[in-house]
């Protein structure tokens, strides 16, 4: 049998172990500062699954003078993001979104070089793909290709994407995913539509100065913005 100490010390060990206990209470019933991780639960981790375009050094060469005419440097790079672009894609399927971005030839609308694309896509059922990797650009937003990431999503317009669950559900993991990893705000999480308006537009070609595209208006991201919010990071 252990030996039992002194009737004294085992008022000062009861004594100590009721402080101990009182401090620990006191502890779980303060408050955690705003921002923290037990006031704002952490970003899921999104699963994605590769789907990768071909991406060859021509490409690479295409990106950075196409770069060079618009943003004033001959970089293919994307090395600080700042913002996060929504897209939808105006396709009823990956597969379609996928053929039209792999081929490298001069995009409809400018006839310039290189082949439209953007990072990530997410199915009808939210499942992400990656088509490229977020530190290579892409030409998915006139004025803001050197600084942001862009996301497409089967579909043909806002309420498409906001009004299936699975595929919103999807996104918003997908994007809550890549802006905590890479510190980008959720106020920098911006629909097509809200390219005009980015503090990061930029474009020095006078032909391309002002284009913008109709997918995700700001009514439609305040929605996604607020739901975006609630996953934490």
């Amino acid at each position: 049998m252990a030996e039992h100490p002194p009737t004294g010390a085992r008022r000062r060990l009861t004594a100590a172990a009721l402080a101990a206990a009182i401090v620990a209470v006191l502890a779980s019933s303060v408050s955690a500062p705003a921002g923290s991780d037990a006031t704002s639960a952490a970003a899921p981790k999104a699963k994605v699954h590769k789907k990768l375009i071909p991406y060859p050094q021509s490409r690479l060469d295409d990106m950075a003078a196409y770069s060079q005419r618009h943003y004033g440097e001959r970089e293919s790079r994307l090395t600080d993001p700042k913002q996060i672009v929504i897209h939808f894609a105006v396709a009823g399927s990956i597969d379609a979104i996928w053929n039209t971005f792999a081929p490298n030839r001069p995009d409809v609308e400018f006839g310039e070089l290189p082949g439209v694309c953007s990072h990530f896509a997410v199915s009808a059922k939210g499942v992400a793909f990656k088509f490229v990797p977020v530190s290579i650009r892409c030409r998915h937003t006139v004025g803001l290709n050197h600084v942001s990431i862009g996301i497409e999503h089967v579909g043909f317009s806002d309420r498409d994407v906001l009004g299936r669950k699975p595929q919103l559900k999807g996104s918003l993991k997908l994007t809550a995913s890549l802006r905590c990893r890479l510190g980008i705000a959720v106020k920098d999480v911006i629909g097509h539509a809200e390219s005009l308006s980015s503090p990061y537009y930029l474009e020095l070609d006078p032909d391309f100065q002002g284009r913008t595209h109709g997918d995700f208006k700001r009514r439609s991201m305040r929605i996604y913005r607020a739901k975006l919010t609630r996953l934490g990071c």
